[in-house]
């Protein structure tokens, strides 16, 4: 098997682990604190990095990257906050609908066309949503639930800012991440400002600890899975972490995910690889066309 495929797996499982600590955290943390605690970690393991390495970061697009960075940011302190309300399962179902919002904001922001065999997938998604929210039944359609689609959204801005800030020129990985770091940590120092608590015990600080190094192995798994593997792949082997959630939370939460939520999630997921199918597959036609065109001149 591609070592990009492996490590796409070790991803999804690692950031399947790190929700759970997450959730765990959540009833003695609040939500600030957890998102605080996780990116500082990053931060400074990264800023260790930068200064071994000596990286040197540009001067340009520092509003953009600030924007990506914060969003991001609260992307993630609204996933966390869904985490501590919702089964994991339904969580990480959700979370998919970022390939949903991507589509969009590209269509309205960056004026791409809407490709013709995009449609089926994007009203798919909808009805997947729809049976995941339940929002004819009271109890199922709660506000994380919402909350949890916010984060989804935010998401997905990030990733089309990533898009443009790369496709400027001149800025590397490792300043990306490192405002996004940034951004998360004030993020989470806002969030915690009125309610931080000490971690109480051993076990409290074993699972901040947990936290920190699953979360930056999610991460240098996935940028490693991405660098040694086909994109669409590596995209569908990450939503194994939906399963993996869902086992997590039955086994250490006693979670049971309802049929609809299983419907659902299959066709969200299952459109949503369409979609990234589909977007890359127009990318692709693009560049050839402007190729030739570039040919023929």
């Amino acid at each position: 098997m591609n070592k990009g495929l492996i490590y796409a797996m070790l991803s999804a499982l690692m950031f399947s682990i790190m929700n759970v600590f997450v959730k765990k955290m959540s009833v003695i943390m609040g939500t600030g604190e957890i998102v605080f605690i996780r990116s500082i970690i990053g931060l400074v393991i990264l800023s260790v990095i930068i200064v071994s390495f000596k990286i040197k970061f540009s001067k340009r697009d520092i509003p953009l990257l600030l924007f990506r960075g914060f969003m991001g940011g609260m992307s993630m302190y609204l996933i966390f906050y869904s985490i501590s309300g919702m089964p994991l399962g339904d969580v990480s179902i959700l979370q998919q609908l970022s390939a949903f919002f991507v589509l969009l904001i590209s269509i309205i922001y960056l004026h791409d066309k809407v490709p013709a065999k995009s449609v089926v997938p994007l009203m798919v998604i909808v009805l997947g949503t729809c049976l995941v929210l339940k929002p004819w039944e009271y109890n199922s359609f709660s506000f994380y639930a919402i909350i949890a689609i916010i984060s989804a959204f935010m998401a997905a801005v990030a990733y089309v800012v990533i898009h443009k800030i790369y496709a400027k020129g001149g800025h590397n990985a490792w300043e990306i991440v490192f405002y996004f770091l940034f951004c998360s940590t004030v993020v989470g120092a806002i969030g915690m400002y009125h309610n931080f608590s000490l971690p109480r015990n051993t076990d409290d600080i074993l699972m901040l600890l947990g936290l920190g190094i699953t979360s930056l192995l999610a991460q240098t798994f996935m940028t490693q899975a991405y660098g040694l593997a086909n994109q669409i792949l590596v995209s569908f082997i990450m939503y194994l972490g939906v399963f993996l959630n869902a086992v997590w939370g039955y086994c250490f939460f006693g979670e049971v995910m309802s049929w609809l939520s299983i419907v659902g999630g299959v066709l969200i997921i299952g459109s949503s690889f369409a979609l990234s199918w589909v977007k890359a597959d127009s990318v692709k036609r693009t560049r050839i066309i402007k190729r030739k065109e570039q040919h023929e001149s």
